[in-house]
């Protein structure tokens, strides 16, 4: 722990270092600390699948992290619930730069759905981050893919409960979303 913050300026992500080590996920919005609530059951087991999901088949070349931070601009650092990152990407002041991020998954909150509906998606494409995936509640997964010539992400597919489907992007692999669905809540 360094020296104490003034509460009366504005963060950037080095100073996240300084926040207290109580498992607690913080966010730098524009300066501003934001503490994220501790994650339901359905949210922990829906990044959980998400991250099995990708996982097996990915390429060699990327990791895949669950709440580790992306550099999003000055005084900005969020903190998916899952992103994919190319091996070689540089982690510094507790983040990754965008362009080492291939994906961001989100899954929505009771306390995120502007964050993750409208924020973060605009914030990501505006740092040039591929594909964003969004898990509803129901649940049901939005794919998202950054379209070059607008700046923003273009929905690719929306996967409603029950449904499943192959992918090509960003690599080829199978979602079910039944298996996103606590086994004693099917």
């Amino acid at each position: 722990m360094g020296a104490p913050l003034s509460t009366t300026s504005l963060r950037t992500a080095a100073d996240l270092s300084y926040e207290p080590d109580d498992g607690l996920r913080r966010e730098l919005h524009d300066g501003v600390v934001l503490v994220v609530p501790s994650p339901n059951d359905d949210h922990s087991w829906e990044v959980r699948t998400a991250d099995r999901a990708l996982s097996a088949t990915a390429p060699d070349d990327v990791y895949l992290l669950q709440n580790v931070g992306v550099h999003v601009g000055l005084r900005r650092l969020y903190v998916p619930d899952l992103v994919v990152v190319y091996r070689d990407a540089a982690f510094h002041d507790n983040g990754y730069d965008p362009g080492g991020v291939l994906l961001v998954v989100e899954v929505v909150s009771p306390s995120s759905v502007t964050l993750d509906r409208i924020t973060k998606p605009a914030v990501y494409a505006e740092q040039i981050i591929p594909f964003y995936w969004r898990i509803e509640a129901e649940p049901r997964l939005f794919c998202h893919r950054l379209d070059p010539a607008t700046g923003t992400y273009a929905l690719d597919l929306e996967l409603a409960p029950g449904e499943k489907a192959d992918l090509t992007e960003p690599w080829s692999l199978t979602v079910d979303m039944g298996e996103l669905v606590m086994p004693h809540k099917r």
